[in-house]
């Protein structure tokens, strides 16, 4: 039996957004608004980041994206509550506004 190329895409067979247990939304935890945004800086590879730009441009309507700063939100809410969820039975962690420590973790 022959499958389209449609059909075997890894973009076919993937599940769609509504089938993923983490439906992370920035209102959660207060959208960006002008009075509580802030800025964070990380560091990813450039093929990531352009990888993550494709998703965005060809999702940002379907998804109801406002901006490129509400997906990377809703991507690190995401992670945030799997986390909460294995390992802190889906309650929050204790929030604290000190700074994390620089650098590499050591014994990693």
């Amino acid at each position: 039996m022959s499958r389209s190329a449609d059909e075997s895409s890894p973009a076919r067979r993937r599940t769609s957004p509504e089938a993923s247990p983490f439906r992370a939304q920035p209102s959660a935890v207060g959208g960006p608004t002008a009075r509580n945004r802030t800025t964070i800086t990380f560091y990813l590879t450039e093929a990531l980041r352009n990888r993550a730009r494709s998703v965005y441009r060809a999702t940002s309507f379907a998804e109801r994206d406002s901006s490129w700063s509400e997906m990377l939100t809703k991507a690190l809410l995401a992670e945030v509550e799997r986390r909460e969820i294995a390992h802190n039975d889906g309650e929050s962690f204790t929030v604290t506004d000190e700074p994390l420590t620089p650098g590499r973790p050591i014994g990693f």
